[in-house]
């Protein structure tokens, strides 16, 4: 199921890039620092884009790295704790 919402959400990532780049055809001169370049309006909001979301994923990858991390410290020092209480409970048995 999960499967099928991914190609669905792809395909219309895909048509909705289709139609802006069709609606865009009009060329944009950006001036970079040392240069100047003539691209399609497209092209620039899809680079634009491809940048947003490679920056996103690479914040949300540090994230979810370090909260991960944390979390397996935990379980690590929680671990000990658990043995602790087991002997405990089987000599009281």
């Amino acid at each position: 199921m999960f499967r099928v919402l991914k190609i669905i959400l792809v395909a219309i990532c895909l048509i909705f890039a289709f139609v802006l780049g069709s609606q865009n055809p009009q060329l944009v001169q950006v001036n970079y620092i040392i240069a100047s370049n003539t691209l399609p309006l497209a092209m620039i909001i899809s680079i634009c884009f491809a940048l947003g979301v490679a920056i996103g994923c690479f914040i949300s990858f540090k994230l979810f790295s370090q909260l991960k991390w944390q979390n397996y410290r935990l379980k690590k020092k929680l671990a000990p704790e658990k043995d602790n209480n087991k002997l405990v409970a089987n000599k009281d048995t």
